[in-house]
């Protein structure tokens, strides 16, 4: 049975609504909310994730994660958290260190950690603790009102950019979204991105962030699943069009030519095309494999280091690795 999402969307008349819940520009640092309430939960992505262990300085706040639990274990867990943001901003090496640390918590920096800040700060022990911490404040306000200000336009600009795009997959009458995305519907919203191309930019791809884990802070399943499929699009247009620039007047090989093949495809296609060209022969798992790596070496290599569009088109791939890998060992194993 498909699920609807409800109440979100500007057609429907809820523009209002819609900009002041989820999908909103922050304009104000104290308007960040925290990126997670779940402890096992790894940063948003284009994809569901599975849990590792791998480490981030992004910090994930637990406070509001269970609403059953006792309200001091709450209050606990929210302090431990704040405590480990401000102690990784502190181990910043240099200037450019704690920007881009700070740049990554941005939506950390709310009024429980300025308090919590401003607490330690006063009951530090030793001066030169409390001077740290004074100066630490001072340095990170200046930073986040900055990033906020530089950013602020573009993020209303793209803001309006993504609403289109989400507005394309909503059912005209009703402004609902029906889940799983219908095929029309997702390419309703390939094309609203095609239209907006010029718009398709590194503050985009933030908002989207944010939209993404205000949802999921908000209990929105099914929004986070819309947003993932905006950034699954996204990467698709992006490496396609990578393609066609780098292999302009070239001969691909077959494994290459499957490759452009998946990355025009949506995910929800990938395995029966991946299994029908390997059955046919087109395609080996090594052969494959190996057009895969270039690809991603392409992409580390090509877009800015620690970037959105990187960060998004790597995930992207990485994902269409683990997918083929899984039906080349349906395939070894006559499944």
């Amino acid at each position: 049975m498909a699920a609807r999402v409800q109440g979100c969307h500007p057609m429907a008349g809820t523009r209002a609504r819609l900009c002041s819940s989820i999908l909103r520009p922050f304009s104000a640092a104290l308007c960040f909310s925290s990126i997670s309430k779940n402890p096992s939960e790894m940063p948003m992505s284009p994809f569901p994730q599975k849990v590792t262990s791998r480490k981030s300085s992004r910090v994930i706040f637990v406070a509001a994660a269970d609403s059953d639990a006792p309200i001091g274990l709450q209050g606990l867990a929210e302090t431990a958290a704040l405590d480990e943001l401000i102690d990784i901003l502190l181990s910043a090496t240099d200037a450019n260190d704690l920007t881009q640390k700070v740049a990554e918590n941005m939506l950390s920096f709310d009024q429980r950690f300025w308090l919590r800040l401003a607490t330690r700060t006063d009951s530090a022990a030793e001066p030169e603790e409390k001077e740290k911490l004074a100066s630490l404040a001072k340095v990170v306000m200046q930073l986040v009102d900055a990033m906020v200000r530089k950013t602020n336009a573009q993020l209303t600009d793209s803001a309006g950019v993504l609403q289109e795009i989400l507005k394309a997959a909503a059912d005209e009458r009703t402004g609902e979204w029906k889940l799983p995305l219908p095929a029309d519907k997702v390419a309703a919203m390939r094309a609203a991105m095609d239209a907006r191309a010029e718009f398709i930019d590194e503050a985009l791809l933030s908002n989207c962030f944010a939209w993404m884990r205000k949802a999921s802070d908000d209990n929105l399943d099914g929004m986070v699943v819309i947003l993932q499929k905006v950034l699954q699009i996204y990467a698709s247009r992006a490496l396609s069009l990578d393609d066609v620039a780098s292999d302009s007047g070239k001969t691909s090989s077959p494994a290459e030519a499957v490759l452009s093949e998946l990355l025009n495809a949506d995910e929800g296609t990938w395995a029966p095309i991946i299994r029908k060209k390997a059955q046919g022969g087109e395609i080996s798992e090594v052969s494959f494999l190996e057009a895969l790596q270039r690809k991603m070496e392409s992409v580390v290599l090509g877009l800015s280091s620690g970037s959105y569009s990187q960060r998004v088109q790597a995930e992207y791939l990485k994902e269409l690795e683990s997918r083929s890998k899984e039906v080349f060992a349906d395939l070894a194993a006559g499944r």
